[in-house]
């Protein structure tokens, strides 16, 4: 039996960002019942116990950073633990937009190269630093029809911004979302540095905690 090959060092990504909003206690995107706020506490200290531990209890899936499947509308759709681990990794477009009051606009140019269902989009919209702020839900930028044309004609595998809405916020039908999950593409969001991003393509990797029969679930976001 051949040895097991080793990884190659010189094949490694020298520089990776992390895109995941950092989880603390108190989080509270959405301000309703059905979504109590993140609860983090140490539970075990290295003077009392000598081991450390912490509790930690997110009552939704997506009271943080969280991948999402067409289950979240769609009965016969497969949750999130029925996807495959190689659809997490994928090459992505980065895409930077100027919200016009809460609509955004669509680009001016198209996508050279895009690969329908494989390649991802990350779009950066400026509104990582209102993610702590009591309105972040409410106020959240919104794609404007042009902008939902705009991405449906792609088919990305994944769809990642930096806002917690792609519908307009007040619109329980989403009907965006429905068009997406239609195609069988997966959300990612809400993320963070993607303005950071030095490259309009890169590497991008998604690792939802593996949670059994859930649409979405918790999830750290690297690319490089």
């Amino acid at each position: 039996m051949a040895e097991p090959q080793q990884p190659d060092p010189t094949n490694l990504p020298t520089v990776v960002y992390d895109l995941s909003v950092p989880i603390v206690d108190g989080m509270d995107w959405y301000g309703i019942p059905e979504t109590p706020p993140v609860q983090l506490r140490e539970v075990g200290s290295l003077q009392d116990f000598a081991w450390r531990s912490h509790w930690l209890s997110i009552m939704v899936v997506n009271g943080t950073t969280y991948l999402e499947t067409a289950a979240h509308l769609f009965e016969d759709a497969p949750t999130l633990d029925e996807i495959p681990p190689e659809k997490f990794i994928t090459r992505a477009f980065v895409v930077k937009l100027t919200p016009i009051g809460q609509e955004v606009p669509a680009p001016d140019y198209e996508l050279d190269g895009f690969q329908p269902g494989r390649d991802s989009l990350l779009l950066y919209l400026g509104w990582e630093e209102h993610l702590s702020s009591a309105l972040c839900y409410a106020d959240s930028p919104y794609f404007s029809p042009a902008l939902q044309q705009w991405i449906l004609q792609y088919q990305p595998a994944m769809l990642g911004a930096d806002t917690l809405s792609f519908d307009h916020p007040d619109d329980e039908q989403m009907p965006f979302v429905r068009a997406f999950f239609q195609q069988g593409g997966m959300i990612l969001c809400p993320l963070v540095g993607i303005g950071n991003l030095p490259a309009e393509i890169v590497t991008l990797y998604a690792a939802p905690i593996r949670l059994i029969g859930t649409s979405g679930a918790p999830c750290r976001v690297l690319a490089w």
